[in-house]
């Protein structure tokens, strides 16, 4: 009797718990991994009893292995599951907005603001930049006493009050998230759509939101490249969405060249509050007014694409904008100014392309970006790029531009990454594709 229970008890144990190892050996060797599986690995580590390597090893495993839709499915709930959710009035529309990240994409700190000009709660949570994408968190504090550091109880009560929060996942939003992805950025884990779409879902449905849209870039400035994987990256996010009953769009778009003119992060948010007052680059103000639109219809919110740009320069979406930020305690009277050495074109021509990948690396080695997580930025260092791919360069024109207090050596690393033609090129488009939870487009 006495050896039965022990088989008994062992074959428990086995159904219920799969050491760590075999876990990591079954990715590894190509299987696909169950819900419960996946879930013991992210509680295991959370508490941790799991170490460090082990899911490093899990998380190469996965990179290089992939995950099925049904996998994906269950790290993203793992990982929502290990933290706490935002909860709302019943009567109360949310959504938020998530950008993959790109050079020059400042269109979140219009975007959220627009969107809570029509009366629905956007409580979005972003993140910072490393390597050569901007972060929105960065560009939020070069606005000096900006904080985005708040509590669940802060970010509610910002949003009940201004319609809008940007701040940085708290301490109870998707901790293991927040394990993993500190993990993968020192283990060369960080390209992998499935633990992309997790680490980027775990945080967005925390929020509980009734709709989200996707901007997922693609091109040399941002880590896309390729529409393939674009497209495949976009699908995965509204699929997943899909399967939380959570209305998703996403919506592929350039970055084989910056968005908007202003690269770093306090011109970038002048470059935002220009586009407030209906001087913003007509690229990032499509592009702002467009997501702003896609996503207010996904929510039931009966609106027209030209309401949208009104209230994007009338003066409401600003006042969010300004609420918000004198909410999160910034002061946007004491943003810095960017000091622009201007960089003159040699020869008549057309703009062919623009080397976005080395615009973000220049910017980095120019104090703007950052390597390592505790990197220390310089708010006012930046570069600025006001002619788009296609357009006509006169000879002594204006290309470019830096803002640093010795611009004089990265004037050439500039001008390096600005490819002329002499005969016409045809402009880049901005959306490259769309793709819904009932079919996809190009």
């Amino acid at each position: 009797m006495a050896e039965l229970e022990k088989v008994t008890r062992l074959v428990t144990i086995e159904h219920f718990s799969t050491p760590p190892v075999e876990i990591i050996r079954l990715k590894r060797d190509g299987h696909a991994l169950s819900e419960t599986q996946i879930s013991q690995l992210i509680k295991q580590y959370q508490n941790a009893t799991l170490l460090d390597s082990q899911m490093a090893a899990f998380a190469m495993a996965t990179c290089i292995q992939g995950m099925n839709a049904d996998e994906t499915y269950y790290l993203t709930k793992a990982m929502l599951d290990s933290g706490s959710r935002l909860v709302w009035p019943t009567d109360s529309v949310v959504v938020d907005k998530h950008s993959t990240g790109g050079v020059g994409d400042k269109a979140s700190l219009l975007i959220a603001p627009l969107l809570a000009s029509f009366g629905v709660r956007v409580p979005m949570i972003s993140g910072r930049g490393l390597g050569i994408t901007g972060g929105t968190l960065d560009k939020l504090e070069s606005i000096p006493g900006f904080k985005t550091s708040l509590s669940l109880v802060e970010l509610q009560n910002t949003v009940n009050a201004t319609g809008c929060v940007i701040t940085g996942a708290t301490e109870e939003i998707a901790p293991a998230d927040r394990m993993l992805y500190g993990l993968r950025d020192i283990t060369g884990t960080v390209a992998s759509i499935p633990l992309i779409t997790s680490s980027i879902l775990s945080k967005k449905l925390a929020e509980s939101p009734d709709a989200l849209i996707f901007d997922v870039k693609c091109g040399t400035g941002t880590s896309m490249r390729s529409l393939k994987e674009a497209r495949e990256l976009a699908a995965m996010l509204v699929q997943t969405c899909r399967r939380f009953s959570v209305k998703a769009k996403a919506i592929i778009t350039d970055m084989d060249q910056p968005l908007g003119t202003a690269i770093g992060n306090a011109a970038e948010v002048r470059e935002a509050l220009l586009s407030f007052s209906g001087s913003g680059p007509p690229d990032l103000v499509h592009l702002a007014t467009t997501f702003a639109y896609e996503l207010l219809v996904l929510s039931g919110k009966m609106v027209t694409y030209n309401d949208v740009a009104e209230n994007l320069t009338n003066g409401y979406a600003q006042n969010h904008f300004e609420d918000m930020v004198k909410k999160q305690h910034g002061k946007l009277c004491q943003l810095a100014s960017p000091h622009w050495t201007p960089l003159i074109a040699t020869q008549k021509g057309y703009l062919a392309r623009v080397d976005t990948g080395a615009l973000g690396a220049l910017l980095v080695r120019m104090g703007g970006g950052r390597q390592l997580p505790d990197d220390t930025l310089d708010p006012s260092v930046s570069l600025a790029v006001p002619k788009k791919v296609g357009e006509l360069i006169e000879k002594g024109d204006v290309i470019g531009a830096v803002s640093h207090t010795t611009p004089e050596p990265y004037l050439n690393e500039l001008r390096a990454t600005l490819h002329i033609s002499n005969t016409p090129v045809e402009p880049r488009p901005l959306i490259m594709g769309t793709v819904t939870q009932d079919a996809d487009k190009e």
